[in-house]
């Protein structure tokens, strides 16, 4: 089944009964047997809860053990369907006091496999309503069977094996989803998940840039991981945040230094998929003596890149995190397989955050697409580039009210002063840093990204503060970028903020 070599082999196991157990009239007590599963019969979560609960038949234990799991699930839709595919009959209460008809209430929970499916999604929405849950787009057969199942499926496998004493205290299904990061909020002021790309950097300094068949001396070279994604995880772990990184890299040498240097960084990269026998993505940077660089970047992307299941398969993660951080070095697909993925967790959805760069060879992605987007950041040049208007120099007020027409919540124009910031339903705000500070590069925008979304995470919205933080954060990276190229933390941060008290940030 696609997406399970990822996982450990007792949760494999478990899934092979999950699939043979989803047939005829689902997981009932009497079709828990040897053959049809013995693997979760015979499983450590079984042997706990029957020692903990005192029940004498595994089937019994079984049973009570995936349906705890299923109330674990993170996302509400996935219990929905968790429920009905399996025909535990979780929510007849909810289903009758919400006057789902009688008939599909029996039908979800005794009738063969396909019946169940057909009522499910002929009942989409009212079913979820009855839950109080928010309705994403009703699937069709084949996505649910050989799509949804599967991945709730392998998300249910992870849960039994990895924690059961969570599972015998599972309570019912809530009309949010489950965030996992709330009792540890004392600790980190957020959760954060990037999506992004890793590189190993190649950074020439030099006056020139060589013309065709020349060449230029460079006074300085330095090697070093990088990427946007890598970027972005950093310079958050640095104001304290929980940060996990999901991207693609080599099982070189480079692969190597990369995870070790985001180790030594306090990010988490158990969600890195690590491909063998391959090159992790090469980036070549020039850089002038005014901080301005151009470079020439090889991802790799035939070899080493993410997929939608490499995504999709961390589902509970995103669902529990407080805020998605995304670039452009993914691609284009995942980009908008994730953000559909992110906005249908419901109303308390972690908050997008995309960021551009190079252009998809196949064109912008799809104004659903943008639509999905809470934060675009980038600089002038990057959103001509995706416009979908006329093209040429335009201004930066109508870069920005395009793609608020394309509905991006807030779009945040980056440039060598500053920059604006436009919203729906709300007034320009300036980004104004102290004078002569703040040079346009791709580090500054990685850096705004981290600490603009360390201030959503704590304000649950977009102050004039928030934005005079995130604008001290580049500022100060800026000044100290001479004598060392280092995310500044929080402290750092604050020190600018009370260098230059008169400024209008």
């Amino acid at each position: 089944m696609s997406g399970d070599h990822f996982l450990p082999s007792e949760a494999k196991a478990l899934v092979y009964d999950f699939t043979v157990l989803r047939k005829n009239q689902g997981l009932k007590q009497s079709r828990l047997t040897e053959d049809r599963a013995g693997n979760l019969l015979g499983s450590r979560a079984v042997r706990d809860y029957m020692a903990k609960h005192g029940v004498g038949d595994p089937a019994a234990a079984a049973i009570q053990v995936v349906i705890d799991a299923v109330r674990q699930l993170s996302v509400p839709s996935d219990q929905i369907v968790a429920d009905a595919v399996f025909g535990l009959g979780l929510f007849l209460t909810e289903y009758a006091d919400q006057h789902v008809q009688l008939p599909v209430i029996r039908a979800l929970e005794t009738a063969d496999l396909g019946d169940r499916r057909d009522s499910l999604r002929n009942h989409w929405h009212h079913l979820h309503q009855a839950v109080g849950a928010s309705a994403p787009e009703t699937p069709g057969d084949r996505y649910l069977r050989d799509t949804i199942e599967p991945r709730i499926f392998r998300d249910l496998a992870m849960l039994i094996t990895g924690s059961t004493d969570e599972h015998a205290q599972a309570g019912p299904i809530t009309t949010a989803p489950r965030r996992l990061s709330e009792g540890a909020r004392t600790s980190s002021p957020g959760r954060v998940v990037v999506v992004g790309g890793v590189a190993m950097d190649h950074v020439f300094h030099s006056d020139a840039v060589p013309l065709p068949e020349t060449s230029v001396r460079a006074t300085d070279h330095v090697r070093s991981p990088g990427g946007k994604g890598l970027s972005q995880a950093v310079a958050a772990a640095r104001l304290g945040l929980e940060v996990a990184l999901i991207a693609a890299c080599a099982d070189d040498e480079d692969g190597a230094t990369i995870k070790q240097y985001l180790d030594d960084e306090r990010v988490d990269t158990s969600m890195m998929k690590i491909v063998r026998n391959e090159t992790t993505p090469q980036t070549a940077v020039i850089e002038f003596p005014d901080a301005e660089s151009a470079a020439v970047v090889w991802h790799n992307e035939n070899a080493v890149s993410l997929t939608m299941q490499d995504v999709h398969q961390h589902r509970a993660a995103l669902a529990a995190c407080d805020a998605v951080l995304l670039t452009f070095e993914i691609p284009q697909d995942v980009l908008s397989s994730t953000l559909h993925l992110v906005t249908g967790l419901g109303a308390e959805r972690p908050v997008t955050v995309v960021t551009p760069g190079q252009p998809y060879d196949t064109g912008p992605p799809s104004g659903q697409a943008f639509a999905q987007i809470d934060y675009l950041v980038a600089h002038s040049w990057e959103l001509r580039r995706l416009s979908y208007y006329t093209p040429g120099r335009q201004a930066s007020n109508h870069l920005g009210e395009n793609f608020l027409r394309l509905g991006v919540k807030s779009v945040c124009v980056l440039g060598n002063r500053g920059g604006t910031i436009y919203s729906q339903n709300a007034p320009q705000r300036s980004i104004t840093p102290p004078p002569s500070m703040l040079k346009e590069s791709s580090i500054t925008r990685d850096l705004f990204c981290a600490a603009l979304v360390a201030r959503l995470v704590e304000d649950r919205s977009l102050t004039d503060d928030a934005v005079r933080w995130a604008t001290a954060a580049m500022a100060s990276f800026a000044e100290d970028y001479a004598n060392a190229r280092t995310f500044p933390d929080r402290n750092r941060i604050e020190q600018m903020l009370r260098a230059f008290p008169g400024e209008a940030w």
